[in-house]
């Protein structure tokens, strides 16, 4: 069986790799068309603060808990270690006691809980959780990353200092312990003994704090909006992905804004399918001259007026106005596509003409459709992404955990 190794020069180091092992989760496919940064765009709208790889809520506390507790450590006994050094440490700790709490069994959201002491994994929690902790104000990190981010706190510059003397460092304002200083700018502090019992349900306390983040920071999302409303909430626990939640999310009444971004998102999700499925039909036409998708794509192509929920408004510029970071050849890839689309494809050679000029754009050397790299083509297996889901299954059990925790 192959495996994959690296040499472990440095936490940076870990977490590329961890970026790469990320892709080989379903929101994470290999992305063949380009279309991940517009997708994560729009997650980030709906769900601000999720990802993909994100498990259960409470590590959105356990990592600040960590460092609260190297605040409360004693310089003199800290030993030398640095702010870094002790949470790695202290996260595997506590990875192995949950892995353990948990009986080592899957699907309770433990991160790593497969590993025995003294095994470790590529990516703690506090890389995968440390963007949402920024986002939800959990750690003021002013948008640094872990590495530099602690390293400063302990070691701020001059100009750190300066700044803080002009602007006022409120940083203690929170802290309801202010026996020592509150280097990290952390919102939310431990119970004692805090990590003795441990689990991964939230305390009514921590639930409260989170809803109370999410609400008043992304008051206009969706994830806030699932917190405040029974009725979309129900919706939202019965859906079975993000498309059918769209579909019915907006018939209730719900505010403009937040419907016409459902709408966007799952018309996106829709006319996209489309072009991995017409990447698929190439694929097949190429490498085992098959018509297997070809049914598939033309349903789609039938049907593609009725599945859009608002097809005659759809706009690819309001996507780039979310996605601003796309590449102008994907932005006008999107736009091409969607003029055939509107066209109703009167010529099946300019559609896999355009697919294949996108997959060489975005893939180079490797395009399979270009350069004949279809070693790993399977006869009626589809390759690349899907239905877009935005992270809808993280987020479910992120508020579940908070919905959950707020009754207990």
């Amino acid at each position: 069986m192959a495996s994959i190794g690296w040499i472990d020069f440095s936490t940076n180091d870990r977490n590329r790799v961890g970026s790469v092992l990320d892709l080989l989760r379903p929101e994470g496919m290999v992305d063949e068309l380009g279309m991940g940064t517009i997708r994560d765009a729009l997650a980030n709208q709906l769900f601000p603060g999720i990802s993909t790889i994100q498990t259960r809520a409470k590590y959105f506390f356990i990592i600040p808990y960590i460092l609260y507790d190297y605040q409360a450590v004693k310089p003199a006994q800290r030993r030398g270690k640095t702010p870094s050094r002790f949470l790695e440490d202290k996260e595997y700790d506590i990875m192995w006691q949950l892995a353990e709490r948990y009986n080592y069994v899957e699907g309770n959201g433990v991160i790593g809980i497969s590993k025995r002491k003294p095994n470790k994994i590529v990516r703690r929690p506090s890389a995968i959780y440390w963007n949402g902790l920024y986002t939800y104000q959990f750690i003021n990190t002013q948008g640094l990353a872990a590495e530099s981010f602690l390293k400063q706190s302990v070691n701020p510059s001059m100009e750190t200092l300066l700044s803080s003397v002009q602007q006022g460092d409120d940083s203690t304002g929170d802290d309801a312990d202010a026996e020592h200083e509150n280097v990290f700018k952390i919102r939310v502090s431990p119970k004692l003994n805090w990590n003795e019992n441990l689990t991964l349900d939230l305390h009514k306390e921590e639930a409260e704090f989170f809803q109370d983040r999410i609400i008043s920071i992304a008051k206009n999302k969706l994830i806030a909006k699932l917190l405040q409303n029974d009725k979309l909430w129900q919706i939202f626990i019965k859906a079975e992905n993000f498309m059918q939640f769209a579909n019915a999310a907006i018939a209730p009444p719900i505010a403009a804004n937040l419907k016409a971004m459902l709408i966007l998102a799952h018309d996106f999700s829709e006319l996209m399918y489309g072009a991995h499925l017409a990447y698929n039909c190439c694929l097949h036409h190429k490498v085992f001259n098959s018509n297997h998708f070809d049914e598939e794509w033309n349903d789609w192509h039938n049907d593609i007026q009725d599945n859009m929920l608002d097809y005659e408004n759809f706009n690819p510029d309001l996507l780039f106005s979310y996605a601003i970071t796309t590449r102008g050849s994907t932005a006008q890839f999107v736009k091409d596509w969607w003029k055939l689309t509107q066209n109703n494809f009167p010529d099946v050679k300019k559609r896999d003409i355009l697919i294949e000029q996108q997959e060489a754009m975005v893939k180079g050397g490797k395009a399979r459709l270009r350069w004949k790299k279809t070693d790993d083509v399977k006869e009626n297996n589809w390759l690349g992404l899907t239905h877009f889901d935005y992270r809808f299954f993280q987020a479910r059990t992120i508020l579940k955990d908070i919905r959950t925790g707020l009754i207990n």
